[in-house]
């Protein structure tokens, strides 16, 4: 497939910067007449033709009053909001961090929906090129969902979550891994050495097992701690019925604490007839923000949507559209925040 000339083929046959390609086109005074003429030649023979996206951006200084393209970031989700994306907190915060970062950045921001009597991987890819929109964040898409497939040449992609789903673009993503180890360290410091980790499948999968490994970690910190096996909630499990699961793991590894993503965590720990803190303690690892009647880590899931989405503006004006060779990854880790939930108890050892 025939590959139109980026910014980068433009310096490496100048001999100069990218950056210093980017200035020259738009005429920067800060580049020598001589070395921008040579550039916009070199530019010229080789058939680059300028990023409307990027010749955006750079005019908006300029052009500050009267209509001008603005370019726009689309964020793609593939639960409708008539699949419950309203009910879910961690989306709106994903989305709240994106645009914000996306509009200080000169960026509109568009959220499209991949499910059922929205977009799906026909209709995404026309719409996307009409609308002249060439970066796209994969939000936090669900394994059990759908999916989709683009000519990923043709836009600049990043990823928050969905390490489950190809290609492997760069993504960025809450640090699962080192949140469970860091609140296992705390209940431990508590006072607490049965610790239980209750996480859903569909979580555990979209991270590719950062849950579990935050467990391996934490056992390998803290050896007297009891090496219970963790629970994972199936597919489709709701809180009523994850609620006789949580009973079952409490009783058959006498747990005196529950660690969990889940943020009704406490109420199913009572619905399951056990007294919160006193019989069964319980912490979260996925919090919106500190409260009083919970423990756990309050993760920064809108630093999140401001990293991709800052991540996503360096590929656009670099031009760096495709799959990468070697796809990075981003984790915001998140913070301990006590809570009435596990309080402190005698130490056993």
């Amino acid at each position: 497939m025939y590959s139109h000339p980026t910014i980068r083929d433009v310096a490496r046959v100048a001999g100069v910067h990218f950056t210093t390609v980017s200035m020259a086109l738009r005429g920067h005074a800060g580049i020598p007449a001589v070395t921008r003429d040579r550039i916009v030649a070199v530019a010229s023979r080789i058939g680059y033709v300028r990023n409307r996206v990027f010749a955006a951006l750079s005019n908006q200084r300029s052009n500050k009053g009267g209509d001008h393209f603005r370019p726009r970031i689309a964020y793609l989700t593939n639960r409708s909001p008539e699949e419950g994306f309203l009910m879910y907190w961690h989306f709106q915060s994903l989305i709240a961090g994106a645009r914000r970062q996306a509009e200080a950045l000169g960026y509109d921001f568009e959220v499209l929906f991949i499910d059922k009597g929205y977009h799906n991987s026909q209709t995404l890819g026309p719409y996307l090129k009409k609308n002249s929109i060439t970066g796209v964040i994969i939000g936090a898409f669900e394994p059990d969902r759908a999916e989709i497939e683009l000519d990923w040449n043709e836009f600049c992609a990043v990823k928050i979550d969905s390490r489950h789903m190809k290609p492997p673009l760069n993504f960025v993503a809450s640090d699962q891994m080192n949140d469970v180890r860091d609140a296992h360290a705390h209940l431990y410091a508590l006072g607490y050495r049965r610790i239980g980790l209750a996480v859903g499948q569909v979580d555990e999968e979209s991270t590719d097992g950062l849950h579990l490994s935050g467990l391996i970690l934490a056992r390998q910190d803290h050896p007297s701690a009891e090496p219970i096996p963790p629970l994972f909630f199936p597919h489709g499990t709701t809180e009523k019925s994850a609620i006789p699961l949580i009973r079952s793991y409490v009783i058959e590894h006498g747990l005196d604490v529950i660690l969990c993503n889940w943020t009704n965590i406490r109420n199913m720990i009572e619905r399951a007839g056990f007294e919160c803190p006193r019989e069964v303690a319980c912490a979260c690892v996925c919090l919106p923000r500190r409260t009083r009647n919970l423990a756990g880590i309050v993760t920064n899931l809108e630093g999140v949507g401001e990293r991709v989405t800052s991540l996503l503006v360096a590929l656009l004006r670099m031009e760096q559209k495709g799959v990468p060779d070697f796809a990075t990854r981003t984790y915001v880790r998140g913070k301990w925040s006590d809570g009435s939930s596990a309080s402190p108890r005698a130490r056993k050892d």
